[in-house]
């Protein structure tokens, strides 16, 4: 794949989701000289990093051809962006419900989900694609 035909939303969007993998293993709580990564924080935590490195694997496999996944009338942009923003969201409430002995694991990883919504976001706008709205979400025998 040549990287250099990535537009730069993209290449956050994609860097953002390597660095959500590393966050995983990063000490996220600790003290008394132990530490705990992602794994031992709880499922916001795994969970959350997690669905922000789905959002950013579904932009690459658009981006290198791969597969154009759909969603229902969600394209590939649209639902790596509810992923992306499911697992910021979730990460906010791991950090919300435990403030005591954070660590910079905590940290990264809110960076990474937010550079993964953000470089989502961004291609879609430079795509010319439309955030989703509710009615992206109805099934057809709904009508």
């Amino acid at each position: 794949m040549d990287f250099s035909k990535l537009s730069q939303n993209e290449k956050i969007a994609l860097g953002g989701g390597a660095l959500a993998i590393i966050s995983l293993f990063l000490p996220w709580y600790g003290a008394f000289g132990f530490s705990w990564s992602a794994f031992d924080a709880g499922f916001f935590a795994w969970g959350g990093t997690l669905l922000a490195v789905a959002g950013a694997v579904i932009l690459l496999l658009k981006v290198m051809d791969v597969n154009d996944v759909k969603v229902g009338k969600l394209g590939a942009e649209q639902f790596a962006l509810l992923l992306a923003g499911v697992g910021f969201i979730f990460i906010v409430l791991r950090l919300l419900m435990e403030t005591r002995n954070m660590k910079f694991g905590l940290f990264t990883a809110l960076i990474a989900a937010g550079a993964v919504a953000y470089g989502i976001y961004g291609s879609m706008k430079d795509a010319g694609i439309a955030m989703p709205t509710a009615d992206d979400f109805k099934s057809s025998d709904d009508s």
